[in-house]
């Protein structure tokens, strides 16, 4: 049976690279697609033939994102989910924002992926046998709503004990997409079988450790 893998992603950079490197790893990817006007980042066609399935996402809908989730029963051979966690790099301070575009921020980047998280732990949950891992996307350490995501993916970590699967996190290289992506293919092969409710970490590749890649410790 051909192996598949499901990415919940919003159309990021990081979400294709991560996309890309299963697909050229034999994969077919089943990955959420959403309007790009949206999501204003770029959600281009994959390079690897007719090994990507879009799922169209109303990323604003919880009834979307619960649909999608149902979906993936048609898809057995998902081996492993992965939710790309995406913010917004607001120009403007979120207190100084109109009430529209606080909104929109809401609605886009916390309430959709609160969403398909809350229904792909749910769904996971009752078959037991398919490892959940969130990545944070890189982004400003001071971004409200990448903080609010962070620390989302936090209450998630430590309450592993709760979730029937195993859940690990990433958080995203900004300068070594790539390399990134080939980590968290790596990782999820070869560390996170034995990892439940870690941030599996990253060195950068400038470090003096010269990049050497091991888990990190719960937070």
């Amino acid at each position: 049976m051909e192996k598949s893998v499901f990415i919940a992603d919003l159309g990021t950079r990081c979400g294709k690279k991560i996309s890309d490197t299963f697909q050229a790893n034999n994969y077919r990817v089943i990955k959420t697609a959403v309007n790009p006007e949206k999501a204003n980042t770029e959600n281009p066609e994959s390079a690897f033939g007719n090994s990507l399935i879009s799922l169209d996402w109303n990323c604003s809908s919880p009834f979307s994102s619960k649909n999608i989730i149902l979906g993936l029963r048609k898809y057995p051979e998902v081996k492993y989910s992965i939710i790309v966690f995406s913010s917004p790099q607001p120009d403007t301070p979120l207190y100084l924002q109109g009430t529209a575009d606080i909104q929109k921020g809401f609605d886009l980047y916390l309430q959709s992926q609160i969403f398909i998280t809350r229904e792909l732990i749910a769904e996971l949950s009752s078959q037991k046998t398919v490892p959940l891992f969130m990545v944070l996307e890189s982004g400003d350490i001071n971004n409200p709503y990448r903080n609010f995501l962070k620390s989302f993916i936090n209450t998630i970590l430590a309450d592993q004990d709760k979730i029937e699967i195993p859940v690990n996190a990433f958080e995203a290289d900004r300068e070594t997409p790539e390399a990134f992506a080939d980590y968290v293919y790596s990782a999820i092969h070869e560390k996170a079988p034995k990892s439940r409710g870690k941030w599996l970490r990253q060195f950068n590749v400038h470090s003096l450790l010269g990049g050497l890649s091991i888990p990190g410790n719960r937070q």
